[in-house]
This record gives C-alpha cells, structure tokens and sequence, in this order.
C-alpha cells in the first residue's frame, strides 16, 4: 500500500487475521464471502462488549435498521472517477495497486509477499499467462480491500464521532498487548510491524477500523437473542443422529472357569460338576469381599487372567458365543455388580461390571451446549449473508476490470525490468 498516498489515510491491510475475520467482496457475476471466526459464546460476548463500551449500546438488537436505502447505496458506491490509472475510488477512499500485493497483516517474516510472488510468478510466464493464472487472487484482494472500504463507512456513518475517544483508547490497550507479544520490547514490536508494511499509528488506525466493522455488523444484524427451548429441540433433533449418537458399550471383568481345565478333585470324575463348585465356591468369596481381580488371576481360565480378568471396553452386540451371554445380563446390571455363576457352551464365568453405555442418543441435557453453539453459528451465517446483500448491491458499481488489468500489466512489466525493485 501507497503509505501517505491518495485518500487513504487508514492504511489498513487486506485479509487481516485474528478475531476481526475477513471480508471478501466479489465484483460482477461473483458473490460476497464473509468469514468471521467464531469461539463460542465467548466471541460474542466479547463482541458485545465492544458495543457497550463504545456507545453504550445494547445486544438485544432494538433500534435495529432496515436495509439500505437507494439514495444510501447511491452514496456508497464508487463516488467518484480515479484520476489515476492506478487508483480505483471507493466510497471516497483511494484504493492502489500497491494494495492489492501488500503483506497481509499477519504474515511472518518467513512469508513471501504478494507482491514477490506474483512478480516470481509473471517471469516463468508469457503476459496472457500471467494474467490468466494470477487474476484470480488478484481480484480476492481487490474484493477483500473493496469490502472492508464499504463495511467500515457504513460501520463509521452509523457509529457517528461520539465513540472517537473510547476508540482511540481500545486501539491504545491492542496496541500496548502486540508490544506485550514482543516480551515489552518496543523495538521489537516496531520492526514486526515494519515487516507488515505498518507502523504504530497504521497499527492502531487498523485496529479501530476492526472495532467498528465488528460493532456494526452485531448493532444491524443482531443474532445473540435468548434460545428458545423449542430452538433448542429443533436443532437437536436434527442434529443427534450425526454428532449425538453413541454405541452401547460395556467393560467387566471376568472369571472364566472353562470345565475341560478345571482340575478335578481326588475320586471325581465329573468336570462339570467340578466346575460348578469351584464357580460357588468362587461368587461367594467375591459376595464375602475378596478381591475379584486377585481371584480371576488365579482361577480364571482366560489369557486375561494376568490383568485381573479385566476387559477392554466394547460394543455388546460384537461379542461372539459364548460371551455373548455376557452382554445380555449386563442389560440388568449396575456398575459394581456381580453376575455369576454364567452356564454357556463349556464355560462358567462370573462376571464384575466396571462401566456401561446404553446404545442410543446422548440427552440433550449433555450436549445443550453445543447445540447452543450450532444455533449461534447459523444465526451467524445468516447475519453476515443479509448483510452480504447489501454490500454486493454496493460493490456491484463501477469497473473494476481495467483497474485490476492495469495492475497486473504492471506487475508484470516490472517482473521483466532488470533494474526494477519490487
């Protein structure tokens, strides 16, 4: 960006990051894209908040406004005729190819600017290519740029000059917390903003532009109405079969006296028989206290044995003969409880429940929260497209074709100029 140059006296970079999201208007047969990032209810705190301490204001949307007006979108469009080739009017400000390949504001030292790339790029190719292959993020620039224009004169109009004051205190406090980042060294933080192509009072007139864009876009688009519990069935139920849906589940441990291993008494010839009073004899010292995962350690039969017959949790429905008995009577059981003796195809088990899940749907009084986020991110998206609406009935004015040629054409000369400096 041309610093000092034209009407431009903000300075603000394209595509910021951060809280204060992106805004790209597309020209002509395209459409406008907002992406704002949303944290929870925490970011719209936050953002209301912002509203408070500017005007006063509340988040409850009274005094909301209707769409734009045609004499305001009259007002708003490209006001008027750039006296340079290289200069594209908007709303009354100046808008220059060197905006268009600046550094966004949170790129790193590491990262190329635009600008280099586009220049790499246009000397591997012939001008048709290159015009072809970079217009495209070209044009995003210029929409980004165009968009935060038109949004934050509007944000300015409706916000008036009574806020002035508290906002050159916010932009103070951001200013004071990127010098905080920088471990307090004000040199530091200095040349971070010199890599962004920025200094202390761009830094600051950007963050202010960010703080009225985000106070406009909540005073005309409110969306952090109280839920209703009906809101709040709605999305549920449309919801649970996607992200509430949960598989049974159970974990035991077990003794598993297979009859064929037991060993049999002196003067017995009945395995089963065998098994079935080591299996009593074993449910009652579990009744009487003794450590169930010391006894399956001993008498279990099972390779489990050495953890203490414990299992993995898993799904009821997957275990297989003989064990699927196992599932079936843990339907009636609390964790804690002891089952057993179990009689199924060779084996006696006695089993310790330690968790289980029923199969089915998470309740809603689990999981309102998130359903609570789901609602404000699509009264988010909903806010942000009426207000797309507006601002592309703003953008939509004007040329911007030749401008944008214009750039790339020069780009592309200075690419294959020797003693050019990008």
């Amino acid at each position: 960006m041309d610093q000092g140059t034209g009407n431009n006296k903000a300075g603000v970079p394209q595509n910021p990051s951060g809280n204060a999201g992106s805004y790209n208007v597309k020209h002509g047969n395209s459409h406008v894209m907002f992406g704002m990032r949303l944290a929870g209810r925490y970011v719209i705190i936050g953002a209301c908040l912002w509203m408070v301490l500017l005007v006063g204001a509340g988040c409850d949307g009274k005094g909301r406004k209707a769409a734009l007006t045609e004499e305001e979108i009259r007002r708003y469009t490209y006001a008027q005729k750039p006296q340079r080739p290289d200069e594209l009017i908007v709303s009354g400000e100046t808008v220059t190819c060197d905006d268009l390949t600046a550094a966004s504001f949170d790129a790193s030292a590491q990262t190329m600017p635009p600008k280099e790339k586009l220049m790499e790029l246009a000397r591997q190719m012939t001008l048709e290519q290159f015009m072809q292959v970079a217009r495209p993020q070209v044009r995003q620039q210029l929409n980004s740029r165009i968009g935060d224009v038109v949004l934050y004169k509007q944000a300015r109009r409706a916000l008036g000059d009574k806020a002035d004051e508290r906002l050159d205190k916010l932009a103070e406090d951001k200013m004071r917390e990127f010098i905080m980042e920088h471990d307090g060294n004000g040199a530091a933080a200095d040349a971070a903003l010199q890599e962004m192509g920025m200094n202390r009072a761009r830094f600051k007139e950007y963050k202010k532009r960010e703080i009225v864009s985000r106070y406009y876009v909540l005073s005309r688009f409110p969306y952090n109405r109280p839920i209703t519990h009906r809101e709040l069935l709605e999305y549920y139920e449309k919801m649970k079969q996607d992200s509430f849906f949960q598989a049974g589940m159970v974990q035991f441990r077990l003794i598993d006296i297979q009859i064929a291993k037991v060993a049999l008494p002196e003067g017995s010839d009945d395995p089963l028989q065998a098994a079935r009073t080591l299996a009593k004899d074993l449910t009652a010292k579990v009744k009487a206290g003794e450590d169930f995962g010391e006894l399956a350690r001993k008498y279990s039969h099972d390779y489990r044995s050495a953890q203490g017959g414990l299992w993995q949790p898993r799904d009821p429905d997957a275990l297989a003969a003989p064990y699927d008995v196992l599932a079936k009577e843990a339907q009636n059981m609390k964790v804690g409880d002891v089952a057993g003796p179990i009689e199924a195809l060779g084996h006696i088990f006695i089993m310790k429940l330690e968790q289980k899940q029923e199969k089915g749907y998470r309740p809603l009084t689990e999981v309102q929260d998130r359903v609570e986020e789901r609602i404000m991110v699509d009264r988010r998206k909903a806010a942000l497209k009426q207000l797309d609406t507006e601002i592309s009935q703003q953008a939509a004015a004007g040329n911007t074709d030749r401008f944008l040629d214009y750039c790339l054409e020069r780009i592309y000369r200075q690419a294959h100029t020797p003693t050019s400096v990008p």
